[in-house]
């Protein structure tokens, strides 16, 4: 593109990049105001290599600024506004601690009748602690400097907050955990973490991309069948271990269930497992403590809600991850063929079950 020597410019022109010298001098960016500069000496008839030696340019920088004036007009100067130095927080320091504090508090104990945050609601809060306007836009640029994201938040039980629900958690990590694993050691055992899993032949739903506007569809049978198992994943090794359900949870299946997993294993086994009524039944109490009489099984119970201790709760989401979500099941057994495809690779890549088990695995010094 030809560039002549010199611009020029309406007055209506000039006075707008008058108007963003003074506004760009407001912010303390210096290119847009080196920019604005230039095409007003520009327009007074200096030359590209005048220009460009009373601004310390090199010419190639100069000609690239005028070409896009040229071609992109204001619209490309406003979109400096934000570039460079960029605009001054106009948030303190001690403005912005606070503001995240608040933030991460909860909207309801800023004053709002609604759970979760969106950024017209932080815009209104800055607006109404702080006396300072913001941009939504801008704001969220901010936020994520703060150190915040936009995310999907998670349910967690209100046991959490009592005293004896934190005491018992603390016990099962500082007393039961240990005493497993070197009870285990001394009688040359095995640790399993057991649990119970349906997957419907409705499928999952996850987030995926698509166009912009129009939300995914996803068919489905409407079939509320699903596929039930109980399952186990070994500490150590990271052997899996499943067997399927074909009726309901109850004392008499998940006893077949341990018979498989006695049956599997000639040495102690030590089983993890969580608080299911049918776990505690009579009839599994006695086959349990007649197992332990024998030194076959030893079971203990994770504490109540806490499900983040028994890492075959992440394998299970991973499972759905990779055989249910956004799929398409017409029949029941094209469900159970894609659980037992993603089951397949766990039991020929121990791996698979060792890296969801990497956190505890960790903590307990075998990583």
């Amino acid at each position: 593109m030809f560039i002549e020597e010199n611009l020029r410019l309406t007055k209506p022109t000039q006075r707008r990049l008058e108007n963003e010298m003074k506004e760009a001098e407001r912010m303390g960016n210096l290119r847009l105001y080196k920019i604005a500069w230039s095409l007003l000496l520009l327009d007074q008839n200096h030359t590209l290599a005048e220009v460009a030696e009373i601004m310390h340019l090199s010419h190639s920088t100069l000609y690239e600024w005028v070409r896009r004036f040229i071609l992109e007009g204001f619209g490309w100067l406003i979109g400096l506004h934000f570039r460079g130095r960029g605009r001054k927080s106009k948030l303190t320091n001690k403005q912005k601690k606070k503001l995240y504090n608040m933030i991460v508090q909860g909207p309801e104990k800023a004053g709002y009748d609604c759970g979760g945050w969106n950024s017209a609601m932080i815009v209104e809060l800055i607006q109404k602690y702080f006396n300072v306007t913001y941009n939504p836009r801008y704001v969220c640029a901010m936020l994520k400097d703060m150190g915040l994201s936009y995310q999907k938040a998670a349910f967690v039980s209100d046991q959490m907050e009592n005293p004896e629900h934190r005491k018992a958690r603390r016990r099962w990590k500082c007393v039961t955990w240990p005493r497993i694993r070197k009870q285990a050691e001394r009688l040359q055992g095995v640790i399993l973490f057991g649990d119970e899993v349906s997957f419907a032949q409705w499928g999952s739903l996850a987030k995926t991309w698509a166009p912009r506007g129009v939300q995914p569809k996803i068919k489905t049978a409407g079939k509320r069948k699903g596929m039930k198992l109980f399952g186990a994943i070994e500490f150590h090794a990271g052997n899996f271990i499943y067997q399927e359900c074909d009726g309901k949870f109850n004392a008499e299946s998940y006893i077949r269930f341990l018979q498989h997993i006695l049956n599997t294993y000639s040495c102690p086994v030590f089983l993890i497992e969580d608080g299911a009524p049918y776990h505690r039944s009579k009839i599994v109490k006695e086959f349990t403590d007649n197992m332990k009489a024998h030194g076959k099984l030893f079971v203990d119970r994770l504490p109540t809600y806490s499900p983040d201790f028994n890492p075959i709760e992440k394998l299970w989401k991973q499972t759905k991850r990779d055989a249910t979500h956004l799929k398409y099941f017409p029949t029941f057994d094209d469900l159970r063929n894609a659980v037992l495809k993603a089951f397949n690779k766990y039991l020929n890549d121990a791996m698979q079950i060792l890296c969801v088990m990497r956190s505890l695995r960790k903590k307990a010094g075998l990583a």
